[in-house]
């Protein structure tokens, strides 16, 4: 029918055709795919026609035209074929009716499959051109499944793993794709970790499974293997992993055994040699496949065996064998055990040792004899295996056999499955001792013990009983067990009332009980095991009531196992009824389902009805809305369920969008009816749903892998991105990338996984939008970037995954050019200058340079780049100072450049060099070395240079000051002099010397540089000391003769006449010294001005043509020029003239030549030379040569130019530094220049130009660009106007590019930043700042004129200070009820704001933290309102209150009004227009920006200087008035500290008269206190000290009872009344003076009874000491516990023992006791008031120290504050700093309470003894609450009678005593008082004693203290303020605080804690025996004694 159906429906939708041919079947015409997010899934037995998908909330079906389906084709009108039509059909349900080439089908989770369920969907087509059935398709088929995995063990089979065995696993996974991959995981594995892709599966499947249905499962699966080891034996864990969706992770544990595991060891006795032969046999059986049996049977019954078994082993006697009949065998061992494993054979054997040779045999196999010869060795060793042949080694003895000593030998063999290791040990060749130990190989079985092997036991009830039977069975069985083994089971059954109360039935069971075919008593189906492999018993239950009856069931296995269980029986009578109702759910205890609206979902009831007649099920559902699950819905409003399936059914279906969101009660009700019946049977359940808002579909296009090209654009769509539920709001797109896709488990960012340079955190950089559009080279090639796109919406999250590849770019092309010193050899004092640049990278590939340096053996070499270099060693350019090589380790080098870009391509080149070596050092001298300028003459010679490079030539430079004058930074040696000599000759003519230098005793220093063919030279310096002429008359005619020879020389023209123009230089160059030396006196008839006219003259005549020339000119011009004041304009324009002509000959070489070094040493001096010029034109203001000057920059800016070409780009800038000013050189490319915004704040004296793309369009970005600045002290222009204005250094700049001839072209920037630092000096007003008159606030003010030409002021305040100031402005100085006309508020992190609504003007352009300003608009307005030509300002300034009093020093006040003049060159005026006054104009610098410069590029000429100028003036404004005085309030005397010294005099007083008082109550009560039921006749007494402890009532007032346990006897218990002393209070130590009828001997306990009494009757006792009277022996007892007693035991007593003087005690305990005592003792506060104060340091005494000790506190505090009073801090830092000095004064404060201390303590006292007997008085009515009751005193204890051997050893020693109690007299009833008890003070050894007097200087200390200290704190406290006082009082109080609850606390607890590192002792711990001595004399004796 269903076929007819789908003809019909084929037919309707599908034209007929006109032929007919025979039924055949087309290829499909569609393609369908499924592409998941996750890859295309396959499936072994996919193929073109059968299609898998992964199964996900939504699946998506894509189809599109099959290849050959002929869409390429056009019909008959040139139109395309038409599509099929196909029926789409879903588990044969039919789903789709599509006619379309190309599409998508959507399946929702409602017609997907559910989890776990797969699903086949069936795509049937016909083509639409001819009729069915010829064009018939084929059926495409598409499964759309979940991953399933099994993961298994293939070898071993037996699961019995040893160590280091091979263990094969495999899994086996239904789907597999590209992009997964298995990431195998064992830890202590070998491997420990393993990837393995998807797509290495195994062609062939494993040929075994270890089970059939993973057989039958695998075998469609793609099937995976490995081999791992383990190393250790135990539990292992293999896990496999999916790393790609879907998330699934399998694990196994894995059981590893060792290889050998011990069984038993059987020892013997000592046995005799030749008189006890050993004879064993043993016997291995196996029992079943499980169960091993071993005996060992000793054959001779020699007896005396020791055996000890391992865990797993199980000792028995077995049921079928009987014990050995005969009385010559004993069974030593008789145990089985529980394997797995293969099945073993039965094994036997035999032992034999008889006179030293011992006999092996095993099973068949031939006997092994083994001669241990006892007395030849001492020992040996031996090892064998049968079959394997035998190890052995011994030990000789040279001697006879030792008879002291043990002689052992050592056997170890292997039997198949058993190994045996046999000890036997000969002593004195008479005796011996025989041990065995056997061991079981794991390879062949895995021993496991019984209790892993849980009892196998399944219990049954029979069912319920009938209604003919009143009875029940229980049925159990357990395996067949072997007959040896059936005798050790044992089964105990209870069976119990229906509450347990009672037992109704029980009985034992053996195994003989068993019950054959006990199944029949329980159905076949229940049982889960072969019932024939099983043993089965019966018990039958009497049934008394119809419940459940409890039965206990006991299992018992010999001795060694047992199991209960506890199972019901039932005896419940119904014929029908409903076991189970349970909507069913994932999680049994979940009560809430969630699930989704958009999705169809299903619930399913088990519904469970016992009954043996049919039955009528009637079901029904309710849906109820629901709040919360704990409020009960509205029963009468349960919600429409039309639209739901099943409604009447067990099963109902949901469907999609048919609930609303919220929480939903859905309750399922069964009413079950037997047939026949009116019964009915309910059952009800009900489960929560909550309905929840689908899941958000993340999707990036493009799939989860793909591609991208470097050089490529590419995007991340994410558009595709929904929310199932609704299209409604927006959703929220994150994007985020990682190098490392683990950084997405912690979400946390790690830089090195960034994927882009500008990448802060793992979001992308442009994180949000559907669609990521990627600039191509924007990520590095050859890389993995993993994309997440996050979608969210409210609160629901959704993400997808999309890792992308992206292919490198193109190869990088270095191109490497010398630029200087690119000889075959490297010059090395020149330096060496490189270019490396990637011709092809991009700005926006950011290439990094990196340079190496490696010798010709290619070591890298540790190269000090930094110093080294101009250019370090990441740039493109290299720059190697001169000299560097000039002693090289390495004939050769080679230069290592990489380059890296950041999209992840690199490349490198290598330059290899040599350096030509300079001359080999000789030596040079001067001779002589001393003489007169101008008189003597010197010879230089030098010997012993050497070269390959020939000829030598020498060179000989006489020094200049110019070094040390004028710098250049570029130049490593600056050796710029005159040249005294250069020729071929070793040996100079000889030759006048200049003066020396008369501050270094006239020394002149000579450079000697040697030089070869390559022009490196090696050089030496010398020094000459050629002091001044004394006589000047003579030097007339020497000057005369110098000018005379360098006039002649310097004719000289030829090429080959140099030497005559170098000579003629240095000639001059002396005349122009000797002039220089004799400046202030007259030379000849001519004046200077002439004489020096007429050297520069002789200057000009010397022509240049090389550099050596220049040099002579310039030295010649510089040393003339140094007396400027000397020259006239004459002189001084020649002078330029000539140096214009050097600088371009200068220019000239260097374009020639490309030496740096030496030129730009040449224009040291020449820039020496325009200094001088320069200095000598602004020496005359009024008669200024403005053509000189105009001569003087041109030159200066030629020299710049000079040097520039020496610089490359990325190099540090050059600077040249003069007297008077500066030059500083930069040269970069032009990328980074427009690239370059450089932190302005911090700038002083900078120029930073502004480059636009758009006015740079032109250029390319490597073009160079160099930037001179210069900066001159003083104006240059003293002719032009604002001069006296002027404020800040004058700042010249010039930029020109550098074409690659060397060529310059001016270059002006369209904007520049110049910032200007003021000179001379900042000059500010120190503002009075302090509290006004309410104290409310800090306040302060100044006032200025203005007049109506004021422009914009502007004023900044300098403090340290981060406070926020409020300014007012008033207009006027009366500020009195004066309104602000305006007002702001500055801050100290940012602009000053204008209050209120106001805002600052656009006219003032400079704005910053506490910067003001006050506009121009404003000042007119106030002088439009005043009238008058001139007006005063007032400024106010307030803030929060910070000082207490008034403050010069916190605040001052800089006025500026500056503005920016410009100077087009020098023939041009100065000009305000262009240049304005920036934003970050401040105290220090003034910020000019220029714009609307004449902007372009222009060839530049010499003459004409191309320097822009720019400097700064200001507005000078009026002084400025302090208006302090009349805001600052004044200061009161404030009271508070005398307040607070009288307060603690106060107190001292009243706490003085309490001290008092309780010195002497301690001085009465300190009794020893006499029981008063002592008795005369009593023959001993003890002195009993009791130690209550400190804790929190710790004391009692109940009654206690004693009593004395000694080693003779016992006391009886004795009550301590102390009426009326107090005692047993808390920290009290109590002592009683206790009698006893007999000896006791040594005390060994004591015990303790409380009779309950009082208002406290717990009582903690922390310690006791006993003390014999007689023997002066003390007995301690530490005690630590809290007594008190139970209602249930009134007659409770406590027992304490005597602790062992040699036993440490607890540390916690003697750390309590020992830090307690210090508290007391040492803790100055608290002693005063502890309950008990020991030692002699009084409390009045701790009183008066505590009183000095305080106020010394307060005065150093107050000391403090006096110290720091004109220090002002912010006010939320004195509280800190009050307790910080607080702390100080604390710490400050402690040597001078320990000296006081130690003074009173530690004095030498010798008071007289103290009577302190007290006998207390006895009310009869309270004496006897303290009488025990006879019959509690029996029940307590008795005095023991003890044995007569002790009452004569007691009376003997008491004959020996020396006390007679009775002669006494103190204990008879009348309590004679002639007898005195003295208690004296012991010194301890450790304690130290001071002198008698230290007590009187302790007081005297005191009083000095308190009243200097008193004095001086009201002295300081009345000039306080009340905040002052404050803040002084809080650190006072810190200081108590911590002397009190910190230091005092913390040393004690610091050294307590240390003394409990090492163990205490009794001893160790105070106790009154120690420290005091009782003496107990009668009446005579005293008499005596006084």
């Amino acid at each position: 029918m269903a076929a007819l159906l789908l003809l019909l429906q084929l037919l309707l939708c599908c034209r007929r055709g006109s032929a007919a041919t025979p039924a055949r079947l087309q290829p499909s015409p569609l393609r369908v795919s499924c592409p998941d997010p996750h890859g295309q899934v396959l499936q072994r037995q996919d193929n073109e026609h059968r299609v898998s998908c992964l199964w996900n909330s939504t699946v998506t079906l894509h189809y599109q035209p099959a290849p050959g389906a002929g869409l390429e084709l056009e019909g008959e009108e040139g139109q395309p074929p038409p599509p099929p039509c196909c029926l789409w059909y879903l588990n044969s349900a039919s789903l789709r009716n599509i006619s379309r080439w190309s599409g998508q089908v959507v399946l929702r989770s409602g017609e997907a499959p559910s989890p776990g369920a797969s699903s086949l969907l069936t795509v049937q087509c016909s083509s639409a051109s001819c009729a069915a059935p010829e064009c018939f398709h084929r059926n495409v088929s598409v499964e759309i499944v979940e991953q399933d995995m099994r993961l298994f063990v293939l070898w071993p089979q037996t699961h019995l793993i040893q160590v280091w065995q091979p263990v094969e696993l495999g899994w086996c996974a239904r789907l597999k794709s590209a992009g997964w991959q298995y990431r195998f995981n064992s830890r202590r594995g070998v491997p420990s970790t393993l990837l393995l892709p998807s797509s290495e599966h195994q062609d062939t499947p494993p040929t075994v499974y270890p089970t059939v249905e993973l057989q039958q499962t695998c075998a469609t699966y793609y099937s995976y293997r490995l081999t791992v080891r383990y190393r250790h034996p135990g539990i292992h864990v293999a896990v496999v992993s999916v790393e790609q969706m879907p998330h699934i992770s399998l694990r196994l544990f894995l059981k590893v055994e060792p290889d050998l595991v011990h069984v038993l060891s059987v020892s013997s006795k000592l046995l005799s040699v030749p008189h006890q032969p050993l004879n064993l046999s043993w016997w291995l059986q196996p029992l079943t496949l499980s169960t091993l049996v071993y005996r060992l049977v000793d054959t001779q019954a020699i007896g005396g065996w020791l055996c000890s078994y391992s865990s797993f082993m199980l000792s028995s006697n077995f049921c079928a064998i009987s014990t050995p009949q005969n009385l010559d065998e004993i069974v030593v061992a008789s145990v089985y055990f529980h394997v797995d494993g293969e099945r073993f054979e039965e094994l036997m054997g035999e032992l034999h040792l008889l006179n030293g040779t011992l006999i092996l045999t095993a099973g068949k196999e031939t006997p092994i004899h083994v001669n241990l010869c006892p007395g030849k060795t001492n020992s040996s060793t031996y090892i064998f295996r049968y079959n394997k042949g035998t190890f052995y080694t011994s030990k000789d003895s040279n001697s006879t056999f030792p008879t002291d000593h043990p002689n052992t030998h050592t056997v170890f063999y292997q039997y198949k499955e058993l190994s045996y290791l046999l000890t036997i040990e000969f002593l004195a060749l008479e005796w011996f001792k025989f041990k065995m130990y056997l061991y079981m190989n794991q390879k062949r079985a895995s021993i496991r013990s019984l209790a892993e092997r849980d009892l196998d036991i399944h219990v049954f009830s029979s069912g319920r009983p009938s209604f003919l039977q009143n009875f029940s069975y229980l049925v159990w069985f357990i395996p067949a067990q072997h007959p040896m083994l059936q005798c050790e089971w044992t089964f105990h059954l209870q069976l119990f009332g229906t509450k347990k109360d009672r037992i109704v039935q029980s009985g034992t069971y053996t195994y003989n009980d068993h019950v054959k075919n006990a199944a029949r008593f329980v159905r076949r189906s229940a049982l889960p095991f072969d019932a024939e492999k099983y043993m089965g018993f019966v018990a039958k239950v009497n049934c008394t009531s119809s419940a459940p009856t409890p039965a206990l069931l006991s299992v018992r296995v010999n001795n060694h196992t047992a199991k209960t269980i506890d199972v019901p029986v039932v005896c419940e009578k119904k014929e029908c009824w409903i076991s189970r109702c349970w909507i069913d759910r994932p999680n049994p205890r979940s009560i809430i389902l969630y699930k989704k609206r958009a999705s169809e979902f299903f619930l399913f009831v088990k519904l469970n009805v016992e009954c043996h007649i049919g039955i009528s099920i009637k079901s029904s559902w309710q849906v109820y809305p629901a709040k919360d699950t704990r409020t009960e819905p509205d029963w009468s409003k349960p919600v429409n369920t039309s639209s739901m399936f099943g409604v009447k059914m067990i099963h109902l279906t949901i469907p999609a969008n048919t609930l609303d969101y919220g929480l939903y009660l859905f309750t399922y009700t069964a009413e079950v009816v037997p047939i026949m019946t009116s019964t009915v049977l309910k059952a009800y359940d009900m489960i929560y749903v909550q309905i929840e808002r689908a899941d958000l579909l993340a999707n990036i296009s493009g799939g989860t892998v793909r591609t991208v090209g470097f050089s490529e654009s590419w995007t991340l769509d994410g558009s595709e991105s929904s929310d199932p539920d609704s299209q409604e709001g927006p959703l929220i797109f994150t994007w985020y990338c990682t190098k490392d896709s683990t950084d997405y488990k912690t979400m946390k960012f790690n830089k090195k996984n960034r994927c882009h340079p500008f990448q802060k955190d793992l979001r992308w950089i442009t994180p949000s939008g559907p669609i990521q559009k990627i600039p191509l080279e924007s990520l590095p090639g050859s890389t993995l970037y993993y994309f997440r796109l996050v979608i969210q919406k409210g609160t629901r999250k959704a993400y997808a995954d999309q890792i992308v590849e992206v292919y490198p770019g193109p190869p990088l092309i270095l191109d490497v050019k010398c630029i200087e010193n690119c000889g075959r050899s490297l010059i090395p004092t020149e330096r060496f200058v490189l270019s490396g640049k990637c011709s092809n990278c991009k700005r926006r590939n950011r290439p990094v340079y990196y340079w190496s340096l490696f010798s010709d053996t290619s070591k890298e070499i540790n190269f000090d780049w930094d110093s080294q270099t101009s250019t370090g060693r990441s740039g493109a350019y290299m720059s190697i100072h001169a000299l560097t090589f000039t002693k090289p380790a390495y004939q050769s080098y080679v230069l290592h450049l990489s380059v890296n870009t950041w999209d992840g391509r690199s490349t490198s080149s290598k330059i290899p060099f040599s350096v030509n070596t300079p001359p080999r050092a000789g030596r040079c001298n001067i001779r002589p070395r001393y003489g007169i300028a101008f008189l003597t003459k010197f010879v230089v010679k030098c010997r012993g240079f050497s070269d390959n490079h020939l000829p030598l030539t020498y060179k000989v430079i006489v020094a200049s000051k110019i070094p040390q004058t004028t710098t250049v930074t570029s130049v490593v040696e600056n050796t710029f002099g005159t040249i005294l000599y250069f020729g071929s000759e070793p040996k100079t003519p000889p030759s006048f010397l200049p003066a020396g230098v008369l501050s270094r005793w006239y020394s002149l220093t000579l450079y000697v540089q040697v030089r070869d063919s390559f022009r490196s030279f090696t050089q030496v310096n010398l020094r000459a000391y050629v002091s001044s002429p004394l006589k000047t008359q003579s030097l007339s005619a020497v000057f005369r003769q110098l000018l005379a020879s360098a006039s002649h020389l310097s004719m000289s023209t030829s090429a080959q006449q140099t030497g005559d123009r170098l000579r003629a230089g240095y000639l001059a160059y002396l005349a122009a010294s000797l002039l220089n030396h004799v400046k202030k006196k007259p030379l000849g008839q001519l004046p200077q001005a002439q004489l020096r006219e007429t050297v520069v003259k002789t200057a000009l005549n010397i022509s240049v043509n090389s550099i050596m020339e220049v040099n002579q000119v310039v030295a010649v011009l510089s040393e003339v020029t140094e007396a400027a004041e000397k020259m006239n304009v004459r002189s001084q324009d020649l002078a330029i003239g000539k140096l214009t002509e050097v600088t371009g000959v200068l220019k000239r070489q260097r374009s020639q030549i490309h030496w740096s070094e030496e030129a730009e040493i040449q224009t040291s001096g020449i820039l020496r030379c325009l200094s001088n010029v320069l200095r000598a034109d602004l020496l005359r203001l009024k008669n200024v040569s403005a053509n000189g000057i105009q001569h003087v920059f041109s030159v200066m800016e030629g020299v710049a130019d000079i040097v520039s070409w020496g610089k490359v780009p990325e190099e540090t800038k050059t600077l040249i530094e003069t007297g008077h000013w500066n030059i500083t050189l930069r040269k970069n490319e032009l990328w980074k220049i427009t690239d370059y915004f450089p932190d302005l704040s911090t700038c002083h004296n900078c120029f930073f130009p502004t480059l636009r793309k758009r006015d740079v369009s032109g250029m390319a970005p490597d073009t160079v660009l160099s930037t001179a600045v210069f900066e001159f002290d003083e104006s240059p222009f003293p002719w032009l106007g604002h001069t006296s204005d002027i404020i800040s250094m004058v700042i010249g700049f010039k930029m020109a590019e550098n074409k690659a001839n060397g060529e310059l072209v001016l270059f002006m920037p369209k904007r520049a930043d110049i910032f200007l630092p003021r000179k001379g000096g900042v000059v500010t007003f120190h503002l009075v700042l302090g509290p006004d008159k309410a104290q409310a606030y800090t306040i302060g003010g100044f006032s200025f004129e203005i007049s109506k030409t004021t422009m914009n002021v502007y004023f900044q305040i300098l403090t340290k200070l981060k406070v926020t100031f409020k300014v007012l402005v008033f207009s006027g100085t009366n500020l009195t009820h004066a309104q602000p006309v305006a007002s702001f508020s500055a801050f100290h992190d940012m602009p000053t704001v204008a209050s209120g609504n106001a805002t600052i003007p656009t006219e003032c352009s400079i704005t910053g933290p506490y910067i003001v300003c006050l506009p121009e608009s404003l000042l007119k307005s106030i002088m439009q309102k005043s009238g008058l030509d001139t007006q005063n300002i007032s400024v106010v300034l307030e803030t929060r209150y910070i000082l207490r009093y008034p403050n010069r020093k916190v605040v001052s006040i800089y006025i500026f009004n500056d503005q920016c003049l410009f100077l087009n060159g020098i023939e041009s005026q100065w000009s305000k227009e262009t240049c304005v006054v920036g934003p970050l104009t401040d105290w220090e610098k003034v910020h000019c920006i220029c714009v609307s410069m004449q902007q372009g590029r222009s060839l530049s000429a010499l003459p004409a200087s191309n320097i822009k100028f720019l400097a700064a003036k200001v507005v000078v404004l009026p002084n400025t008035v302090d208006l302090g005085r009349n805001l600052i309030a004044d200061i009161p005397k404030n009271p508070l500290t005398l307040v607070t010294v009288l307060s603690i005099f106060a107190i001292y007083l009243l706490l003085c008269c309490w001290a008092i008082r309780r010195d002497r109550v301690e001085k009465e009560i300190k009794y020893i206190i006499v029981l008063p039921d002592n008795e005369a006749s009593d023959e001993e007494s003890f002195l009993v000290t009791l130690y209550t402890g400190s804790r929190w009532n710790a004391g009692t007032k109940a009654e206690v009872f004693l009593q004395l346990i000694g080693q003779y006897g016992r006391s009886k218990f004795r009550c301590l009344w102390h009426q009326p002393s107090p005692a047993f209070q808390r920290g009290s130590i109590d002592c009683f003076l206790i009698t006893t009828t007999r000896k006791l001997g040594d005390i060994r306990s004591f015990r303790v009874r409380l009779n309950n009494d009082g208002t406290s009757p717990t009582w903690f006792l922390s310690r006791a000491e006993v003390e014999d009277m007689s023997t002066r022996k003390v007995w301690f007892f530490l005690c630590r516990k809290w007594l008190f007693l139970d209602k249930d035991n009134p007659l409770q007593d406590w027992k304490f023992s005597v602790i062992d003087t040699q036993t440490p005690l607890p540390k916690f305990d003697y750390f309590l006791i020992n830090f307690n005592r210090r508290l007391t003792e040492y803790h100055l506060w608290l002693s005063i008031f502890a309950p008990v104060v020991a030692g002699a340091f009084t409390r009045f005494q701790r009183l008066s120290t505590f009183l000095a000790v305080l106020l010394f506190t307060l005065l150093v505090n107050i000391m403090f504050f006096n110290a720091e009073k004109d220090e002002e801090t912010p006010i939320y830092l004195r509280s800190l700093r009050s307790i910080t000095v607080g702390i100080e004064c604390a710490l400050l404060t402690l040597p001078v309470e320990m000296l006081i201390i130690a003074l009173f303590k530690y004095s030498r006292k010798d008071p007289p003894p103290v009577v302190t007997k007290m006998y207390p008085k006895v009310d009869s009515m309270y004496w006897n609450n303290c009488i025990i009751s006879e019959k509690d005193a029996n029940v307590i204890d008795t005095e023991e009678e003890t044995a007569a051997a002790n009452s004569a050893e007691m009376g003997t020693r008491s004959q020996k005593s020396t006390f007679n109690f009775m002669e006494w007299g103190i204990f008879s009833k009348g309590r004679s008082l002639s007898t005195t008890i003295r208690q004296l003070r012991k010194i301890p050894d450790t304690e130290p004693l001071l002198c008698w007097w230290c007590v009187p200087v302790a007081w005297g200390l005191v009083l000095s203290i308190t009243v200097l200290s008193s004095f001086f704190i009201v002295l300081y406290g009345l000039s306080y303020g009340y905040q002052t006082s404050r803040e002084w009082l809080i650190a006072s109080g810190t200081s108590f605080l911590q002397n009190v609850f910190f230091n005092s606390i913390l040393k004690s607890l610091l050294f307590s804690a240390i003394s409990t590192i090492r163990p205490k002792y009794s001893e160790d711990i105070r106790w009154v025996t120690q420290e005091k001595h009782v003496e107990i004399n009668s009446a005579e004796e005293t008499q005596r004694d006084t």
